[in-house]
């Protein structure tokens, strides 16, 4: 592990740190240990539809670049994808999916597929965030800027890939830059990008319901019950928080954004602060149970 690691690490664990002291570690461990296991099973078990709806979107967008993925490699090359994004700073590890499945897929493609597969993330985080602030917030104008940020990430990665012939053109007159045109021509091979976008973008929506209703059984397991078409549309961006590159897969920032959340519906700190601790356990558990085998073949080799 190299400096820049351990920083955002420790970063991390000081953010999670200041938050129990903030909240009271007694109160939030009591919070977790009340918790109705019935709740906690049914959240695991919506966490794995999740990903059977999430891997469907990858593979899909895979068979239109002219890649075959059997759904089970799929599903668990995402769930080794998410193990790595785990332990690395703004989910970076996703991109190593292609690599767990290098026997089935090119590389190439299965890159340019994951690129794809983001940009629908980000997209729908824009549409729902945007929505759930206009909704929930609307008379706080300057949380705007959240969903604009997205909307130009956005704007920008639609205007380079509208333009990708001109750009193919121009990386293979270099020879340093060369390589990445091989990026571009593979999305290229995807015929009618707006359709795979569109139907890719509606998954994800399918999806975000999943982790509304995740995050919902595990508030429902602690007493507590937040109201589900905030979490649908609002769960995004406290989600996004994990791509700032400040501490490891966002801890600490994403536990803190859930807990706010919960708390603008009147829900008490600590127990918004389990909730999201509840939920980071679940969820990185169920990659670990779900993902080891594809994971392990980039870490131990």
């Amino acid at each position: 592990m190299n400096l820049k690691k351990v920083i955002r690490l420790a970063f991390g664990l000081l953010l999670v740190a200041f938050l129990l002291y903030r909240f009271g570690p007694a109160e939030v461990a009591q919070v977790i240990l009340s918790a109705g296991p019935e709740y906690v099973v049914m959240a695991v078990s919506v966490y794995a539809i999740t990903f059977i709806i999430l891997s469907t979107r990858w593979r899909l967008i895979l068979k239109d670049m002219g890649e075959n993925l059997s759904p089970l490699s799929a599903y668990r090359a995402f769930a080794g994808g998410m193990i790595l994004s785990d332990i690395t700073p703004a989910r970076i590890g996703e991109f190593s999916r292609p690599l767990l499945v290098r026997d089935e897929i090119k590389i190439g493609i299965g890159l340019a597929s994951v690129v794809l597969d983001r940009l629908s993330d980000i997209l729908t985080m824009l549409i729902l965030g945007a929505c759930g602030l206009a909704i929930f917030f609307r008379d706080r104008a300057e949380l705007i800027a959240v969903p604009l940020m997205l909307a130009i990430v956005a704007m920008v990665s639609a205007a380079i890939l509208h333009s990708r012939g001109a750009i193919i053109e121009r990386l293979r007159r270099s020879d340093r830059l060369a390589p990445i045109a091989l990026f571009f021509d593979s999305i290229s091979a995807v015929n009618d990008i707006g359709a795979v976008m569109t139907r890719s973008v509606l998954l994800t929506v399918i999806a975000w319901i999943t982790h509304a209703l995740r995050v919902y059984l595990l508030a429902i397991s602690v007493n507590q019950e937040p109201s589900f078409q905030m979490l649908f549309l609002l769960l995004p961006l406290v989600s996004a928080l994990s791509l700032i590159p400040l501490s490891i897969s966002g801890l600490g920032l994403v536990e803190g954004g859930l807990a706010a959340l919960l708390a603008s519906q009147g829900i008490p700190a600590s127990a918004g602060l389990s909730i999201a601790f509840m939920d980071r356990i679940v969820t990185v558990a169920f990659h670990i149970i779900a993902g080891w085998g594809a994971a392990s073949r980039v870490l131990w080799y």
